[in-house]
């Protein structure tokens, strides 16, 4: 065959195109067009993945093979059907093995065959494309039926058979391998590919490569396009993962190409030239509006999977948050258990030491123990802050509720701290109702929740007064803490419950975790209370509000 038989088939198959736009022509095209999109988003998802070039290596040999069996069935090619004939299965050997390629490897960046078999499937590919385009293939092309070429085959296409279907079931049992023992997203992947797959395959065997071999006739050839289109698209939806935007290209594309050959088509089949001027006039703004309704969705495209990626990145920060927190919970508990023992043996210790257990000691050395002794108490209080903090986190504070008078637990509380405000010469005040208040709670914790917000006016009150108020209104009961201290700024108010959270002023000269309110207002909130703080302005004092649900008799 030389360059002059090349020309003339090229020049029949444009005189065919121009002149009958076949409704298998149309389809072919579409076909075409939707696959060269499909390789572009393919390659353009990841370039250097072998699932992907091996991906994009098929769907370019089946675009050969689709154009070499649809042309050779033209009778203006009648001279070259066996040549063309050759020629459509010398690029079915490869679709074949790169069916297993890609089945072997898929959703995997890298082709992990070994090299003996990766070389065997080449080899045996090479083998049977050069008997494919032997003259041992197809034999003939002396039949003619309703004008289409159906050339005769020969036993060559015996072998190629059964190696195209050899290649075909091992692709779909590693498929199906690669489904069971697949989970999540690499499933789904599985799946998609493996139905579409099956349904490609059913339909191309049936339908045209047993009517081929058995009985000689190739009516069905015009629907391989679409076979082909089934599984090269839906293997193209899942190598994206499940990427719609990508999909929503494909689909606008697509369907505006196909509007585009249809109206291209109507020029030539229109009668007179009104019609034929109006069918141009059509054709031409189709494709200018077509043009830009692909180029506003290739930008919407990018603008969401712009926004899926900062979603992706937003979920992933949330997930190692969440993790550093449980690692953080974590140590924070082992910490806490391994000192907490250390100091309450220091605290025996110490108190044997003062109560003179081991002989008399000094003054300034007892002095110099209850300093120690206090530390230590600091320190274990600071533990069981810790603690606090990581049962609250984790949802295991464990709560013992019973019906308790709230007046005498704040009667108490105060008495308690009394000692603190006078070393500070503050005026400690309690404005208590003369009847009970009875509330359901855990005494113990709920008297923390007060005795810190107590704790925190007296220190945070340099001089003046801290006042504890209670009343009833309704069916809930108020606690206030109001003092003449520091005052809180405004900026910190919206913060001030949260972990760690301090005010910047103090820091230095107020020791504190800044935990103490986060658990106040955690532990309050387990009673189905609210706790809130408010201040007219720094130096102006400040008020501390805790509003909880009497006890219903």
């Amino acid at each position: 065959m030389n360059w002059m038989n090349i020309i003339a088939i090229l020049s029949n198959i444009l005189a065919f195109m121009t002149n009958s736009l076949s409704l298998g022509l149309i389809i072919l095209l579409v076909a075409v067009f939707i696959e060269v999109v499909l390789i572009s988003v393919v390659l353009r998802n990841n370039k250097r993945s072998a699932t992907n070039i091996i991906f994009a290596l098929l769907s370019v040999t089946t675009i050969l093979w689709l154009v070499a069996a649809y042309i050779v069935h033209l009778p203006q090619l009648y001279l070259y059907a066996v040549l063309l004939a050759r020629l459509g299965i010398f690029f079915a050997a490869p679709m074949s093995s790169l069916f297993f390629l890609l089945a072997y490897t898929i959703p995997d960046e890298r082709l992990s065959l070994k090299p003996a078999a990766l070389w065997s499937t080449i080899v045996a590919t090479a083998l049977m494309m050069a008997l494919n385009i032997s003259p041992y293939a197809f034999t003939n092309a002396t039949r003619i039926v309703n004008g289409s070429i159906n050339p005769a085959p020969g036993w060559g296409l015996i072998p190629f058979a059964a190696l195209s279907t050899f290649f075909s079931i091992f692709a779909v049992y590693l498929l199906i391998k690669k489904f069971r023992i697949s989970v999540g997203d690499r499933k789904d992947q599985m799946k998609v590919v493996l139905i579409g797959m099956v349904i490609m395959l059913v339909l191309i065997i049936a339908t045209i490569l047993v009517p081929i071999v058995i009985f000689s006739s190739g009516a069905f050839v015009i629907f391989t396009p679409i076979y082909t289109l089934v599984f090269l698209g839906m293997t193209a939806y899942a190598i994206v993962k499940y990427k719609l935007f990508d999909i929503k290209v494909i689909a606008t594309e697509a369907l505006t190409v196909a509007i585009w050959i249809t109206l291209f088509a109507n020029i030539f089949v229109a009668n007179g030239s009104a019609a034929i001027s109006i069918g141009v006039l059509v054709f031409v703004a189709t494709v200018i509006l077509g043009a830009i309704l692909m180029q506003s969705v290739r930008r919407e495209v990018r603008q969401r999977e712009e926004l899926q990626r900062l979603n992706e990145k937003v979920q992933a920060n949330n997930k190692e948050l969440a993790e550093l927190g449980h690692f953080k919970s974590e140590l924070l508990s082992l910490a806490s258990h391994q000192i907490r023992s250390p100091l309450a043996a220091m605290k025996g210790f110490i108190s044997l030491i003062i109560g003179g257990a081991y002989g008399p000691v000094e003054p300034k050395v007892k002095e110099t123990l209850g300093k120690v002794q206090g530390s230590a108490d600091e320190l274990i209080g600071l533990i069981n802050t810790l603690l606090d903090v990581r049962k609250v986190e984790e949802g295991k504070m464990e709560y013992q509720f019973e019906k308790i008078d709230l007046k005498e637990m704040i009667a108490h509380t105060v008495d308690l701290v009394m000692p603190l405000a006078q070393a500070k010469n503050l005026a400690l005040t309690a404005d208590l109702p003369s009847a009970p208040v009875m509330v359901n709670i855990d005494k113990e914790k709920f008297k923390q929740v007060i005795q810190n917000l107590i704790d925190n006016a007296i220190k945070y009150t340099p001089s003046g007064f801290v006042r504890v108020a209670l009343l009833q209104e309704g069916t809930n009961a108020i606690v206030t803490v109001n003092d003449s201290g520091l005052g809180i700024p405004a900026t910190l108010i919206p913060f001030l419950f949260e972990e760690f959270i301090r005010d910047e002023r103090v820091k230095k000269e107020i020791r504190g975790t800044g935990l103490g309110l986060y658990i106040a207002r955690k532990i309050t909130e387990a009673h189905g209370g609210k706790l809130s703080a408010e201040s007219p302005g720094e130096g102006k004092g400040s008020t501390f509000k805790i509003t909880i649900p009497v006890h219903a008799e």
